[in-house]
């Protein structure tokens, strides 16, 4: 029997890890030792302090998710070393990569925020037996289970090296069953829920140089091998009806239980305002919060045209853009102007509006910013449906008749005391990228890192902090007092 090597991957919150790194040692005098331990998410972000009072028993390995690192890090890298000694046992992995040869020969290799650009410096000549991803998923694996966290980057390096764990953190803890490689090799992937969760966040494993031969395996379909069956699978699950979420599940309806009150900013008669979770945008020296909202009507429903009203006679439609002139008043105090966007379509689940702030002299790269995602989802994502956006006034009456009779994505910018209109109509069936309206905005504001909502959630005491100072920003102009 070959020897192995122990390891532990741990998730952490951020405020939870002396309790963690005790886990840590605790585990490596009951189950260890562990070669290597590694952490994953945002460890030690902006703002924390380096854990001085706890001596670590196994070589731990940490990155970061979307927060900035530590001051204290940073006043540590003094060279271009992608490792860094923190202290003793605990070392930090900077981004994009990092791969670590450990005693026993065995590879990892640590991945953050990476881009196309950075793959030709990685070398093609080594053997990755586990990846870390700290960002995303990757994309095959994303797709499969219908989840938007993935990073087609990450495939490319999956199916470069064929390691043999693959490891992310979510909400939620993932397993998926084992699958092989043509070379032999089987690979699991396993995403932690974060410490405190309830969910499982730490998770040990044993492997050696030579891969196991177990034949007891109950392996699926390799999610990374293009196969026919996976296009039979695409149009079985788009013939399939739509699945109806009803008022007291559904996340935006003020009759859930489960409604995030905290978040709210004002109720109108029709809408309610409220902050955005997991916003695009964040709070800085110029905007003490987020600025990034939504626009929410208090009747479920998907879209107007599901109202059979046409919007001028929609008093839901009305009372929207009364949010909307307010809000651009409101924010002429400030150095931002206001772009509203929104995806209407009768299969939605709730209708929205969602706006965030931008800077007045980066409204002039707007066109170049949708003009490339047009192109990248019309020609690199050929499922979609190709988009195609015309850019009007609200006097225009194609504009006027998309609104009332069709689908549509829109961008709405209040520049200069004019309204600029973007819009695409949408085909009633075929998939639609849903995250292309932040896409499109997280390329102008270049925040690459920041596309999807659910990488970007704030502790609740920072959701209500931004709620509180949007409402004192707001109180001049909420016609709902």
């Amino acid at each position: 029997m070959q020897d192995k090597s122990k390891f532990l991957i741990l998730n952490p919150s951020i405020d939870g890890l002396i309790k963690v790194l005790e886990k840590s040692n605790t585990q490596y005098t009951k189950n260890g030792p562990f070669e290597a331990t590694i952490l994953l998410g945002d460890v030690i972000p902006e703002g924390k302090s380096i854990p001085k009072d706890i001596e670590l028993q196994a070589q731990t390995y940490l990155s970061k998710d979307k927060l900035d690192i530590s001051e204290e890090i940073k006043e540590k890298i003094v060279d271009d070393r992608s490792l860094i000694d923190v202290k003793a046992n605990l070392t930090y992995s900077r981004p994009p990569y990092c791969i670590i040869r450990l005693k026993s020969n065995l590879v990892f290799m640590i991945l953050n925020d990476i881009k196309e650009e950075h793959l030709s410096n990685i070398p093609t000549d080594v053997n990755i037996d586990v990846i870390i991803s700290n960002n995303n998923w990757p994309s095959a694996i994303a797709m499969k289970q219908n989840v938007t966290c993935g990073n087609e980057i990450i495939d490319k390096l999956i199916k470069q090296f064929t390691p043999r764990y693959i490891f992310s953190h979510s909400k939620s803890f993932f397993e998926l069953e084992p699958f092989k490689w043509d070379n032999g090799i089987v690979t699991r992937f396993l995403s932690l829920a974060e410490e405190g969760s309830g969910e499982k966040w730490f998770y040990a494993f044993s492997i050696g140089i030579l891969q196991d031969n177990d034949l007891n395996l109950n392996l699926i379909n390799n999610p990374f091998m293009k196969k026919r069956q996976i296009e039979e699978d695409e149009k079985e699950t788009e013939a399939k009806k739509i699945k109806v979420v009803t008022p007291d599940k559904c996340f935006f309806c003020l009759s859930n239980a489960s409604t995030e009150t905290h978040m709210i900013v004002s109720i109108g008669s029709y809408n309610y305002l409220t902050i955005a979770k997991g916003p695009l945008t964040r709070s800085n020296k110029d905007l003490s919060f987020s600025g990034h909202g939504i626009i929410i009507p208090i009747e479920h429903i998907p879209s107007i045209i599901a109202t059979n009203l046409l919007a001028q006679d929609s008093p839901i439609f009305q009372e929207q853009l009364k949010y909307e002139k307010s809000l651009v008043e409101a924010f002429k105090q400030s150095k931002f102007k206001l772009v509203f966007f929104e995806i209407s379509r009768l299969s939605n689940i709730h209708k929205h509006v969602q706006f965030i702030p931008i800077e007045e002299e980066l409204l002039e790269k707007f066109q170049n910013s949708l003009d490339l995602r047009v192109k990248i989802n019309n020609t690199k994502h050929k499922k979609n449906q190709k988009l195609k956006f015309k850019k009007c006034t609200e006097e225009d009456l194609e504009l006027k008749k998309i609104l009332d009779e069709s689908d549509f994505i829109s961008f709405k910018i209040y520049h200069n005391d004019k309204i600029e209109f973007h819009i695409a109509k949408l085909e009633e069936s075929g998939n639609v990228d849903l995250q292309f309206p932040r896409r499109v905005l997280a390329h102008l504001l270049n925040l690459p890192d920041r596309i999807y909502w659910d990488k970007c959630q704030q502790p609740k005491l920072k959701e209500m902090s931004d709620c509180e100072e949007f409402k004192k920003f707001y109180s001049n102009y909420d016609f709902t007092k």
